[in-house]
């Protein structure tokens, strides 16, 4: 995505707006300085303040000018896995579907839709974009999303009710994983294992769960990365004590506590406490 700085100028001075004024209480003016000179993009939230102040949309200030897409896909990547799904549905209304280059951009996108789909409880459209996906817009190299989509498929068919559906996907998913030499980027890697760790948990898999949070916790050792490493300790911890192993769980959860008061990540902050409680 491309920011148009210029464009932004125009609109704020026809708006009779200062940069001061239209930064107050939403970001400083050097923030709006960068964007109008530099073309910089801030945080989505920070974009979707402005531009409401503004009355316009975020589509008239903002193009694809890229080939690959793939830094944009990669950030609204990382805003779902974070939980912050308002930013990331942001993010993807910005991008015009007829504009996509390729089939992989295509194949990237609507997993996306799909995912933000099941945390919209569209359940249906979600089944229907994740197919989409495996059927129309798999390339013909082994990619990441082909597990990843999965995944997906199997978070709306356990939030539909359908358990072992879900639990068959996730086990598919697991084999392509094992099976295919699957290629994808640090921040797939680390999210894939996130949502596998996570699902397992909720189908009553611990031990499956405990596998799949320790293959996280390794990637993330190895990559040097913190992100998602309290959530793969929460997950490790809460396996741990289902699988009665209380001493080491409440060591993860310990873990998993402290890495989110590190990282200021207050809903795990508070899940973590709750299952050290509980321990």
């Amino acid at each position: 995505m491309k920011l148009r700085g210029d464009i932004f100028k125009q609109i704020r001075r026809k708006r009779g707006l200062s940069q001061t004024a239209l930064a107050e209480g939403i970001c400083t003016q050097a923030t709006i300085s960068l964007m109008e000179k530099q073309n910089r993009i801030p945080k989505m939230n920070i974009l979707t303040a402005l531009c409401s102040r503004l009355d316009i949309s975020a589509n008239e200030i903002i193009e694809n000018d890229d080939v690959s897409m793939t830094a944009t896909f990669d950030q609204i990547g990382r805003l779902l896995a974070e939980r912050q799904f308002e930013d990331a549905q942001t993010a993807l209304q910005m991008i015009k579907v007829k504009n996509l280059q390729n089939e992989f951009d295509k194949q990237r996108y609507y997993y996306l839709l799909g995912m933000l789909q099941v945390q919209n409880h569209q359940f249906d459209e979600a089944i229907f974009n994740f197919e989409l996906v495996l059927t129309q817009f798999s390339t013909a190299s082994a990619n990441i999303y082909l597990a990843m989509t999965t995944i997906g498929m199997a978070m709306a068919y356990e939030k539909i009710g359908s358990q072992s559906r879900a639990l068959r996907l996730v086990e598919r998913a697991m084999r392509l994983i094992d099976e295919k030499k699957l290629t994808g980027g640090q921040l797939q890697w680390i999210v894939v294992y996130e949502y596998i760790a996570e699902l397992y948990l909720t189908l009553g898999q611990p031990r499956a769960a405990l596998n799949a949070a320790q293959r996280g916790i390794d990637i993330c050792r190895q990559m040097r990365s913190m992100f998602l490493l309290d959530r793969y300790y929460l997950y490790a911890g809460k396996a741990q004590l289902a699988l009665a192993n209380q001493a080491v769980g409440k060591q993860d959860l310990e873990i998993a506590h402290s890495l989110a008061l590190v990282g200021q990540h207050p809903e795990l902050v508070k899940e973590s406490m709750k299952a050290l409680a509980m321990a």
